[in-house]
């Protein structure tokens, strides 16, 4: 039990206190005070909620081209009735505003944008705006320099121009109203023509690199040189009579070949100053010829090459194909003929030459070839009875009329050039001319209009095939043919061909003309060996005018038949003709192991 007995409880509403008051009061403030907090911290949070705002959504918008993605620094934006402008990366950021609000987006050489905002749009949008102006600047590639006076026109997608413009002398310039797919074509006088696609870029800047060149060609003593040909790779032009061309789509540092007929070639290194002015040294080819016969001889080589070294003589023209090819040609067709049959090393005989400062010609017989038409008699001339036609010495021959045989032969000539000759020349680039015609079949009809094109196809063909390899091409053509402006039953139409040759070999041997050929011969030219020159080079020169300097002939220094000798008085005389006329040199025809060294001047 307790030793203290408890209190009685008061009940409810009694008027007695308790007996000790004090502490009665302490207890029952605290109780209260706490019992006061916790609601009123409770209604402070409920008011806070009640009243703080909510936090939005934001939508990011970025402003850009619908071409190039580029962005739109400074595009205006407005959505509903507030304006904003993008920054420096096209972007603004807002709000999100209310579905169906109305959201517009512009910018200078930009057609507008309007739309609405979707529900479905949140986080970030991009607007894209489609360009209504192009411009732009044209500035040099290799300088910097800005391109002013190019002429600019806008083309739409059917290729018609419908604005023009020009570049100022910063080199810009500007177009509004964009058709769709639009194209720009640039008319800059030394870059050439160029188009770019326009693509609905608003800003077109373009570096174009130099691609035409203008230069003058002159001679030795500044006069201008009318029919040079200028070329790099597969571009050619020929100077008109200022001696002036132009030369397009070249680039800096291309390489330049100039070809006059008469004169050194040059080859010159496209500079930062373009070409200008080329001076171009006057050359005279004096050749003899070296048979296979010659060539043959160890000591062959080495008897022209002295006569070269002590005379006039400067050039030696070199059978390089005659029934058999004469080195170790690579050329497929001939070798699967069998046709090729080497006799000397044809690098080492042309640094020979170069080494003695002798120009080397590489001679190639064309299309009397009888081994190529024992081995493919496909390729031809047949006669009456389906056997090979032969002319009247019993040699066969293949058909000019078939562009297989032409692609091996351009192939050949192709690969002299390569190996260093300076020049091809064709010998029989011909249709026959001996023997019983009326018997031949040549594969397709024989008209004179048939053999001209056939020919002349041929040689044009070459001589691209051949300046593109960086050599000269000439032809050996009868003395007939060129002073009288007819194909002669063989193809060779003389007007025609020229175009296509750097020097005409023509074969005006006084021996085979007939009296009265030659009204400048007081009889038969055999015996004017002068005058059968001198009027054949100007009767030639009626037919192509300006053309002497082309000229090249074989002169006659052999003795023909039952006419009289011929001496060194007389090959002397054809030489003075020829000179005296003013063609670009001469070469002389015969036994080249009894070159007449009597009739030619000592070495200056």
């Amino acid at each position: 039990m307790s030793d203290h007995p408890r209190a009685p409880i008061a009940p409810l509403g009694a008027s007695h206190g308790p007996l000790n008051p004090e502490p009665e009061r302490r207890w029952s403030g605290a109780r209260w005070s706490y019992s006061l907090i916790l609601p009123v911290a409770l209604l402070l949070v409920l008011v806070t909620l009640a009243f703080a705002e909510p936090r939005k959504a934001l939508l990011e918008l970025q402003v850009t081209s619908n071409v190039s993605g580029e962005a739109i620094p400074g595009a205006a934006v407005a959505i509903g009735n507030t304006a904003y402008i993008a920054d420096e990366d096209g972007e603004i950021v807002v709000e999100r505003p209310e579905r169906g609000t109305s959201l517009s987006a512009a910018s200078e050489g930009y057609e507008p944008l309007v739309t609405k905002i979707a529900s479905t749009q949140q986080g970030s949008v991009t607007l894209q705006l489609k360009p209504s102006i192009v411009q732009g600047v044209l500035r040099d590639r290799e300088s910097g320099e800005a391109i002013g006076e190019a002429d600019v026109a806008l083309l739409d997608a059917s290729g018609n121009v419908v604005a023009e413009t020009r570049t100022d002398s910063s080199g810009s310039y500007l177009f509004k109203d964009l058709p769709a797919n639009s194209l720009l074509r640039i008319y800059a006088e030394e870059y050439g023509v160029i188009e770019e696609q326009v693509w609905q870029r608003s800003v077109v800047n373009l570096d174009l690199e130099r691609s035409v060149y203008r230069g003058k060609v002159l001679d030795d003593t500044g006069a201008p040189l009318q029919g040079t040909l200028v070329q790099s790779g597969d571009n050619r032009v020929v100077t008109g009579t200022d001696g002036e061309f132009t030369l397009e789509g070249v680039g800096q540092g291309a390489e330049v070949r100039i070809t006059a007929a008469g004169f050194r070639s040059m080859t010159r290194d496209i500079g930062s100053e373009g070409l200008g002015d080329i001076a171009l040294e006057p050359q005279t080819i004096k050749a003899v010829y070296a048979s296979r016969a010659l060539l043959a001889d160890p000591d062959g080589l080495d008897s022209l090459i002295d006569i070269a070294n002590t005379t006039e003589i400067n050039a030696i023209v070199i059978d390089i194909k005659q029934d058999t090819i004469y080195y170790d040609s690579q050329v497929e067709f001939f070798r699967q003929a069998g046709t090729v049959a080497p006799i000397y090393d044809a690098r080492e005989l042309v640094r020979r030459l170069e080494e003695n400062n002798i120009y080397p010609i590489a001679r190639l017989v064309v299309f009397q070839d009888p081994l190529v038409a024992e081995a493919y008699p496909q390729f031809a001339v047949h006669d009456s009875n389906g056997e090979l036609w032969r002319n009247e010495m019993g040699v066969a021959w293949v058909s000019a009329f078939n562009e297989e045989l032409w692609n091996a032969n351009i192939e050949l000539a192709v690969e002299a050039i390569e190996l260093g000759f300076a020049e091809v020349q064709y010998d029989y680039v011909r249709f026959p001319s001996d023997g019983d015609l009326s018997t031949a079949d040549f594969g397709r009809e024989y008209t004179a209009q048939a053999r001209e094109d056939a020919i002349t196809e041929f040689m044009r063909r070459s001589y691209e095939a051949v300046h593109t390899a960086g050599g000269l091409l000439a032809a050996d053509l009868f003395g007939f043919v060129t002073i009288v402006d007819d194909e002669q039953y063989i193809g060779q139409r003389f007007s025609r061909l020229l175009p296509y040759l750097d020097y005409v070999c023509m074969m005006i041997y006084p021996s085979h003309f007939s009296e009265g050929n030659i009204a400048s011969a007081d009889g038969h030219p055999n015996d004017f060996p002068y005058e059968t020159i001198y009027e054949s080079l100007e009767r030639a020169e009626q037919i192509a005018p300006g053309a002497k300097k082309k000229f090249r002939p074989w002169l006659q220094d052999f003795s023909y038949g039952s006419m009289r000798e011929y001496g060194a008085a007389d090959v002397r005389a054809q030489i003075d003709a020829a000179e005296d006329y003013g063609a670009s040199g001469w070469m002389l025809w015969g036994d080249p192991f009894n070159v007449t060294v009597e009739a030619l001047r000592p070495d200056d």
